[in-house]
């Protein structure tokens, strides 16, 4: 009865999604005895069959082989075990063909089975490659950032000509500003602007920038796995719905069509996707919003500082040098060193002198050769100019005033006086 029992037991949490490595662990029998709960066998002694449960020669590897095909499901057998063979593994390779396969057969399991989320528990991330823009000419590969609140379904999307790591906590705080609050974890693929692998520990860890986003936010990042589409499925699905609705949607040439505008465009596609019903719920995402808005975390009243600076300096002309073009900058600047934050979600840079902005810009295009002078700036210059002429012209009148008293002087002195001064000093002497 006991193995009745236990094959009960292991049919319970297959269907949880549990993995026979894990199940074995829970029921403390052999995977090859999962395998056999898994379809319907069990002996009449009670007892499952199977080699004895213990430590093998591959055991103080399966750590890093289960990195290992996290990272690269497909993985070469014998790849890998040229890699177990230098940390010292001295089993078959018939062994780690055997383990292998299961693991990858449980990482394919593990696959099917349906990922719900409490209200304000999770949000998705993702990044959708979205055709070229063509600016100036150019054609630049083009992208859509998404993110996808987990229970109400919810999404902010967001057309960039940048994957980079500035670009992507932009689109996030745009995002937290859509939601209105912060969902408690963050889902990632393997993105290096939020996870790197970490070679000598064999592990995936949070990029230092994305954990000192995150704790600025309060949310925790997690990776999903590979080979998982239950717990990345939904932004996936999104993803798919993107490509496969809201592009068409747009019509024409997409290449000519501004970031700035597809943008506005998804805006409002995003509103009619809001209203519709989810078949599998009843409800609209509106709906279920309205359900998880309250459980969304506050967002912070300072947004953490992205932009990576750049130092520029204010040319005497009273203008800076950036990307071919040039921008002026108020008078008081002139020789000064400023800081340039970037920000390329929306194409502006921020200045800042001593830590205090002084002036965010709107970029025109990278390569124009152009010259964008500010009125107030022009004016600003204009008067600092007939201010330093004036007292240039102030100095000059004093400095001719000076020569000419010193030629007057000269000129009307009598040689007399200075004889009568060496008699006198003479004089003086004879007396002493």
């Amino acid at each position: 009865m006991k193995g009745i029992a236990q094959m009960y037991q292991a049919t319970i949490l297959l269907q949880e999604g549990y993995s026979r490595q894990a199940i074995a662990d829970i029921l403390n029998v052999s995977t090859r005895s999962v395998y056999n709960y898994e379809h319907g066998k069990v002996f009449s002694s009670g007892t499952p069959r199977g080699r004895p449960k213990g430590g093998g020669k591959l055991t103080p590897f399966t750590g890093f082989i289960d990195s290992a095909l996290e990272l690269d499901y497909h993985l070469n057998a014998e790849v890998l075990f040229d890699k177990l063979v230098f940390r010292g593994y001295s089993g078959k390779i018939t062994i780690l063909r055997d383990y292998i396969s299961k693991k990858r057969n449980d990482l394919y399991n593990s696959a099917v089975r349906r990922f719900e989320t409490l209200p304000g528990q999770q949000a998705q991330v993702d990044w959708m490659y979205a055709g070229y823009a063509e600016i100036n000419g150019r054609k630049i590969k083009r992208y859509a950032f998404i993110m996808k609140l987990g229970y109400s379904r919810r999404s902010y999307i967001e057309f960039t000509t940048s994957m980079e790591q500035s670009v992507l906590f932009s689109c996030m705080i745009h995002a937290f500003g859509h939601f209105g609050g912060i969902p408690a974890e963050m889902l990632f693929d393997n993105m290096k602007t939020a996870f790197v692998y970490n070679n000598g520990n064999c592990s995936w860890e949070v990029n230092v920038k994305m954990a000192a986003f995150a704790a600025h936010y309060g949310f925790s990042p997690r990776r999903c796995r590979v080979y998982r589409p239950k717990t990345k499925g939904k932004v996936e699905r999104e993803v798919r719905y993107v490509r496969t609705s809201f592009l068409p949607s747009v019509g024409g040439d997409l290449t000519l069509c501004p970031t700035n505008r597809l943008n506005e465009l998804v805006e409002l596609w995003m509103e009619r996707v809001d209203a519709k019903i989810i078949r599998d719920f009843g409800q609209t995402r509106m709906e279920r919003f309205s359900e998880e808005s309250s459980h969304l975390r506050p967002i912070p009243s300072e947004h953490f500082e992205h932009r990576l600076p750049e130092p520029l300096v204010v040319s005497r002309e009273g203008r800076i040098y950036f990307q071919t073009n040039r921008y002026s900058m108020p008078s008081a600047y002139r020789g000064k060193q400023l800081e340039g934050l970037l920000d390329p979600s929306d194409n502006t840079l921020s200045l800042k002198h001593e830590g205090a902005i002084v002036k965010t810009i709107k970029l025109a295009p990278a390569g124009m050769k152009k010259i964008v002078d500010d009125p107030t700036d022009r004016k600003e210059h204009l008067d600092a100019w007939f201010e330093g002429f004036k007292l240039e012209e102030k100095i000059r009148k004093q400095v001719q005033d000076k020569r000419k008293r010193a030629e007057l002087e000269t000129e009307t002195a009598d040689p007399a006086i200075f004889d009568r001064l060496f008699q006198e000093e003479t004089e003086l002497e004879v007396l002493v």
